[in-house]
């Protein structure tokens, strides 16, 4: 049993008629293929030496897991955590859904028909965020902050939403199209309680969890 920030790893030692000691990560156990004659101390104090690089592979991993509802090409894509198929059209640039298709018409078969899918889902995205929006700013005023931000979205690869307190608004991202609707309830009261506390202290996720108090299933869903 091996044990890196808070994280509890399995070690499994295979024996191979191989020079070298070699270690891969599979899920949460740490398999290491080993010389037949190594002697078991060695192995252990290898792993220990690379417990930087078991991390890491870990939180790569964690981060492909958390993205699994993200396009990366083929004929689905989520809506909302709901499966669609994509027909893709040549021609003049639209976007339409019919029952469970979506149909994207482009000049081309780039990648840019996916970011213009993306632009125009965006605008749906927008009308939802706006609904939660409404639904939780009453607690900012309560807390002095009088303004009414402004919500804009965009891709955003490694954050779900963006706090701007001195141009009063917040940025979201496209791939919240992707996930349930509590999911992007969680990033609007997320963003919206930044603008009272600027850190993520004790403090503010009772906020959070006074506005949303099931915020946490949520959180499990985005993975953050």
């Amino acid at each position: 049993m091996l044990e890196i920030k808070g994280i509890r790893f399995d070690v499994k030692i295979n024996r191979k008629r191989i020079k070298n000691l070699y270690l891969r990560l599979d899920g949460n156990t740490v398999v290491a293929s080993a010389p037949l004659r190594m002697p078991e101390y060695e192995i252990y104090r290898f792993i220990d030496s690379r417990r930087n690089w078991i991390y890491r592979v870990y939180d790569y991993q964690a981060y492909k897991k958390r993205v699994g509802r993200l396009y990366n090409g083929g004929d689905t894509f989520y809506i909302y955590d709901v499966p669609y198929r994509i027909e893709f059209l040549q021609g003049k640039k639209n976007v339409s859904i019919r029952g469970n298709t979506i149909y994207l018409s482009y000049k081309d078969d780039s990648e840019d028909r996916i970011k213009y899918l993306y632009k125009q889902l965006d605008k749906y995205l927008l009308i939802k965020a706006e609904e939660y929006l409404n639904k939780h700013i009453g607690f900012l005023k309560d807390y002095g902050y009088q303004q009414i931000p402004k919500i804009g979205c965009r891709i955003m690869k490694t954050r779900w939403g963006v706090c701007y307190t001195k141009k009063n608004s917040i940025s979201i991202s496209s791939y919240l199209i992707h996930y349930p609707f509590e999911c992007l309830e969680y990033i609007i009261v997320h963003e919206l309680t930044h603008f009272i506390v600027p850190n993520h202290s004790k403090r503010f996720y009772n906020i959070v969890s006074s506005n949303m108090p099931d915020y946490k299933k949520a959180v499990e869903k985005l993975k953050l």
